[in-house]
């Protein structure tokens, strides 16, 4: 590997820049070297924090530092396109935040700018990092549970007050659809679940029927929960999955993240595979459980805490740029994900199933 240092610029410093850093901070092979936000201070204070040389309050300014080798782009969704092609533009290498974009028009002019400048660019999906995740698509990979038939997700959504303290500011935009580009739950949060719904599985999402319930909470403010979603994977083999979210809004969720919980099951066709935590710890089971042959594998000894998936995917990209290879997600299935989450919208707001091939097809 080469010794040289890719100077890195995070873009966005906000509550997830807490997590989004650590993997910059540890590797040897990467330095956090600039720092943007519009809130100065703010901008100031994560420099210190970070050991960061440069601060700036905008965008363009960051962009012409010749210094800056990739940014990491950590801001509102609503922002995401034109930074990413302004970025890919000055041809730095890009990690985007997730949801990458409102719609596949706006990806596909993202993936556009990246193969038109050469420069890498990645969706930063950090579930697809975390340990029991990884762990369970290799016991997968290597035939544990037979052929995979069916993807099941359940996301206990608990009280808005407990957990991180989230500045006011950050969660009304996710909470607003125009910025977020949905709801904070099925479109934002989302894309993690709808992302693990293809990990998992050997063929893409082909339809999905979704129902949402709103609930108005402000003037701009919205939450989408509970909501029930259900897909169709294709080829030969029937294989389906349901994502749930329970809106158990007056519930403690023990978290010292955002307050809510994901639980997998993965059913095979010689087994069953359960991940039982992620962003918290709703109960002390084993973070993997394995089921073949009338046996039941409990596996204790993973890394549970949420913050690695951020600290193992940044390396990764860090990685990729000095190895000069691609790193997931990349354009093509980013796009895949995103179209799952905006057929899933499309679902709940005209009440019929979507087939992801319309909104793949940009209808």
């Amino acid at each position: 590997m080469s010794e040289r240092r890719i100077r890195i610029a995070i873009v966005g410093c906000g509550r997830i820049a807490d997590l989004q850093c650590q993997g910059y901070l540890a590797h040897p092979g990467a330095e956090i070297a600039a720092v943007c936000d519009v809130d100065e201070s703010l901008a100031r204070r994560r420099a210190a924090e970070w050991g960061a040389s440069r601060v700036y309050t905008d965008l363009d300014a960051l962009l012409r530092d010749p210094e800056i080798d990739a940014v990491d782009i950590a801001t509102p969704h609503h922002l995401h396109a034109a930074q990413a092609i302004a970025a890919l533009g000055a041809g730095k290498a890009v990690s985007l935040q997730k949801p990458p974009t409102h719609s596949i028009a706006e990806l596909d002019a993202v993936i556009a700018a990246a193969r038109a400048s050469g420069a890498r660019f990645r969706v930063f999906e950090n579930f697809m990092y975390y340990p029991p995740h990884t762990k369970a698509r290799a016991l997968i990979d290597a035939g544990a549970i037979g052929t995979p038939l069916s993807v099941r997700i359940k996301t206990a959504a608990g009280r808005l007050g407990d957990g991180w303290a989230v500045a006011p500011s950050s969660m009304a935009w996710r909470m607003d659809p125009r910025s977020c580009g949905g709801g904070p739950t099925t479109f934002d949060h989302g894309y993690h679940c709808y992302n693990m719904a293809r990990f998992f599985m050997p063929e893409e999402v082909e339809r999905v029927h979704a129902f949402i319930h709103w609930m108005k909470l402000g003037d701009d403010a919205f939450y989408d929960g509970p909501a029930l979603i259900s897909w169709k994977y294709a080829g030969a083999t029937p294989r389906f999955g349901s994502w749930e979210v329970i809106a158990s809004l007056a519930m403690r969720v023990r978290s010292k993240y955002y307050v809510s919980d994901d639980r997998l099951e993965i059913h095979g066709s010689e087994g069953i595979v359960w991940i039982n935590r992620c962003t918290g710890k709703l109960l002390d089971e084993p973070p993997l459980v394995l089921y073949r042959d009338g046996e039941t594998r409990a596996f204790h000894d993973l890394e549970t805490d949420w913050a690695a998936s951020f600290r193992i995917g940044t390396m990764d990209f860090v990685d990729a740029l000095l190895e000069g290879r691609d790193v997931p997600q990349d354009g093509a299935a980013a796009r895949h994900t995103l179209a799952f989450a905006l057929a899933v919208g499309r679902s709940a707001a005209e009440g019929r199933e979507v087939a992801l091939a319309e909104i793949l097809a940009g209808a």
